[in-house]
C-alpha cells in the first residue's frame, strides 16, 4: 500500500506534461503569446483542469494531504473559504477549483492528483514572496470526491476507491502481475488497476449495466475480471479488466458464450478509454 511519504515529489516535471499524461487535451495550450505551450501562463498556473465529462486533476501541495492511522490518504479542501480570503488571479483561481470539484462530485468523474512540493507562501503574510513549486508528481492512482457539502464548499477527496469494492480487496498490493509461492502458483494483481476499473464502471456491471450489490458498509460490490486472464499472458492493465456482477464474471469464464463475451468486453473497453 503506497504511504503519504511515497507520495513525496522528487523530480521538477513540467505541469503540461503531468497534466497530459492524466488525460486533459492540452492541444490549446500553445495559444499564447510566443507559442510556447508550457510557458502560457493562462494555463501552467491554474489549479484544476477539466476533461468533460472523463476527469479532473488538480495540483495539491504534498503537505496539504493527510494520511489516517488506517493508511487512507485523503485532502480536506475548502475552496470557497479559500476564495473569501484572496482576491484577484488567487481569489478566481480558487473559485474554479471549486467548479471543478462539484463537476468531479455530480457526475462521479474519477480525479487525478498533481503532487507538489517547493516553497509555499504563508497567505496570512502578503509581504511573503510567491510560492515556487520545485517538484511536481502526477500520483499513478485516481482520487474520488467522497464527500461535498453544497451549501459550503467542503469536501473531501480520497485517494483510491473507497465507493466500490472487489473480491481482492483483502488483498491490496501495488506490485505488477507476478506469481508468488503460496500453496502453488498465484497471480498478484495491481490495486491501482482495479481501483481505477471500479471508477471507471461506477458500481454499474460492464456487461449488463445492473448496479453492483450495496455491502453493509455501504460500497458496492463488483467483481473485477482479466478479459484475457493472466494465465495466458493478459495484461493487468485498465483496457482487459472489466468490472462485472458476480452472475456474469462466473459467465465470463464458464460460460459457453465465453468467447463472443471476451471479443465484445474488449471491444467495450478500448471504446471507454479512447
Amino acid at each position: 500500500m503506497t504511504t503519504l511519504a511515497e507520495l513525496r515529489p522528487t523530480q521538477p516535471g513540467r505541469l503540461i506534461d503531468l497534466v497530459r499524461a492524466a488525460g486533459i487535451d492540452v492541444s490549446d495550450w500553445a495559444n499564447c503569446k510566443g507559442g510556447v505551450a508550457a510557458r502560457n501562463p493562462k494555463d501552467c498556473y491554474e489549479w484544476a483542469f477539466v476533461e468533460p465529462k472523463k476527469l479532473v486533476v488538480l495540483n495539491v501541495w504534498h503537505d496539504h494531504i493527510e494520511e489516517s492511522a488506517d493508511g487512507t490518504i485523503s485532502i480536506e479542501m475548502d475552496e470557497r473559504e479559500f476564495a473569501s480570503r484572496r482576491t484577484g488571479t488567487e481569489r478566481a483561481r480558487a473559485l474554479r477549483t471549486d467548479e471543478a470539484l462539484q463537476v468531479a462530485a455530480k457526475e462521479r468523474l474519477p480525479v487525478r492528483i498533481v503532487v507538489l512540493d517547493g516553497r509555499r507562501r504563508n497567505i496570512d503574510n502578503p509581504g511573503e514572496r510567491a510560492s515556487h513549486v520545485s517538484k511536481r508528481l502526477l500520483d499513478p492512482a485516481r482520487w474520488t470526491v467522497t464527500t461535498y457539502n453544497w451549501k459550503t464548499g467542503e469536501c473531501t477527496v480520497t485517494r483510491g476507491t473507497h465507493r466500490f469494492v472487489d473480491q481482492f480487496s483483502l488483498q491490496e498490493t501495488e506490485r505488477k502481475p507476478e506469481r508468488r509461492e503460496v500453496s502453488g502458483l498465484a497471480f498478484v494483481r495491481s490495486s491501482i488497476v482495479r481501483s481505477n476499473v471500479l471508477v471507471r464502471a461506477n458500481g454499474r456491471c460492464e456487461w449488463c449495466g445492473t448496479t453492483g450489490f450495496v455491502m453493509t458498509d455501504g460500497r458496492i460490490y463488483l467483481e473485477t475480471h482479466h478479459v484475457i486472464p493472466l494465465s495466458e499472458d493478459g495484461p493487468d492493465v485498465e483496457s482487459n479488466v472489466a468490472g462485472l456482477c458476480p452472475n456474469h464474471h462466473c459467465e465470463a469464464h464458464h460460460g459457453k458464450n465465453r468467447g463472443e463475451m471476451r471479443k465484445k468486453l474488449l471491444e467495450r473497453l478500448k471504446r471507454s478509454l479512447m
